[in-house]
């Protein structure tokens, strides 16, 4: 089932929650808005393979699947009447504050019962019941905090817009300030969402959910947003996100100061061999190489930008500690997860970044006509074979 919200403003209070802290008023907004372009927003609910993919060892059958999405469908209607009165003023004040043009055309939206963090960027993921990892379920907020979470989610989106090279925008993709990172990308966005945030929810609401345990768990960089963003990139429409990152320069001390910290490992009198293995699935699609650590993580030493890692995010130094809900032992034992799922439902990889868990979402992709199921059985064969061979090697025994 999938909802399309055309970008057009409904201003009927009543279709929003009865509770006054989830009503809004739409001409309180004073922005310029000058860049009225804005992409169509597509809910969907659908999503049996993304959330079988999420959570493997959870479902134990499609008809579990099923019921969870009942849930969603059931329980979406105020979410929907919220964006259907302020999401038309979400686009464009956003778009106003980022100076940053659309390039898709549509957006579609993902909402699950579940999700192990509170958004995903790309694929653009979305949960309504609760965060839920393999310890614990946290409840998802409501009201105007599920709507700040939403901005979020849109703020990173709009921003990626500049990784495509038909973005006149393109040119700031390399800014260090745009890496992948709790302390960069994820603050940058914050940076953007709080300053559309401030024309769309009250200020006192927005005070209360910026101040909550919650909200500063799920985003790690918020002590750098107060310290060195908050109260230094005012963004408005005659000064946007893009002019302070054109004047930002690569070795400025904000960027030094924002860069990853280096995770140091405990030594190990094991040797481990230190010639990576490249994981080629497919003929290449996966597009990274890793070697296992003394910790028995898998590290990623090299990322392809060609391949399938590399577009679901993965990054240099990232620990790979499961694939799908699994622990992996060995470099067959990757090799073998990833492709059982690839084309299929998806793979979920949960990597340790910066210290905090990520999650990496291979999609499912569809093979090519022309590709017959034997040759692609061979092809997956030969690269789980490969990678037994590295390790009968000793590239990464542990013994």
């Amino acid at each position: 089932m999938a909802i399309i919200i055309a970008g057009s403003v409904l201003f009927a209070q009543d279709q929003v929650a009865e509770d006054t802290t989830n009503q809004f008023d739409i001409t309180q907004f004073a922005i310029d808005n000058i860049y009225p372009d804005v992409p169509k927003v597509e809910f969907t609910i659908d999503n049996l393979n993304l959330m079988r993919a999420f959570y493997p060892l959870y479902y134990e059958n499609e008809q579990e699947i099923r019921r969870d999405i009942r849930f969603v469908n059931r329980n979406d209607s105020v979410f929907y009447a919220v964006w259907d009165s302020v999401g038309y003023a979400i686009l464009t004040t956003m778009t106003s504050l980022s100076g940053i043009e659309w390039v898709e055309q549509d957006i579609k939206i993902h909402l699950m019962k579940y999700l192990p963090r509170d958004r995903v960027y790309d694929p653009a993921l979305f949960p309504l019941e609760g965060i839920k990892t393999s310890n614990y379920v946290e409840a998802a907020p409501a009201g105007l905090h599920q709507l700040m979470n939403l901005i979020m989610l849109l703020s990173g989106r709009n921003i990626q817009q500049v990784s495509d090279p038909k973005s006149i925008q393109h040119y700031l993709w390399d800014h260090p300030l745009l890496q992948q990172s709790a302390y960069r990308f994820d603050v940058i966005a914050t940076n953007l969402a709080i300053a559309t945030a401030e024309h769309i929810i009250p200020p006192d609401s927005l005070e209360l959910i910026l101040s909550t345990e919650s909200w500063k768990r799920h985003n790690p960089g918020w002590n750098t947003y107060e310290n060195h963003f908050r109260h230094n990139w005012l963004l408005t429409s005659e000064t946007p996100l893009v002019t302070y990152l054109a004047n930002e320069p690569y070795n400025s001390a904000l960027v030094n100061l924002t860069r990853p910290t280096s995770f140091v490992r405990p030594k190990s009198d094991k040797p481990v061999e230190a010639e990576p293995t490249i994981l080629s699935a497919g003929g290449g699609r996966l597009g990274f190489s890793v070697i296992k650590t003394p910790l028995g993580l898998f590290e990623v030493v090299d990322v392809d930008t060609l391949g399938f890692g590399y577009v679901a995010g993965l990054q240099i130094g990232d620990l790979i500690k499961r694939v799908n809900g699994e622990i992996v032992r060995s470099t067959r034992d990757l090799m073998g997860k990833i492709i059982e799922k690839l084309d299929s439902d998806g793979v979920y990889i949960i990597v340790l970044r910066e210290q905090v868990e990520v999650g990496i979402l291979l999609l499912p992709v569809a093979v090519e006509e022309t590709e017959t199921k034997e040759s692609k059985d061979s092809l997956n064969s030969d690269d789980i074979d490969k990678s037994a061979e590295a390790e009968n090697k000793r590239l990464f025994d542990n013994q």
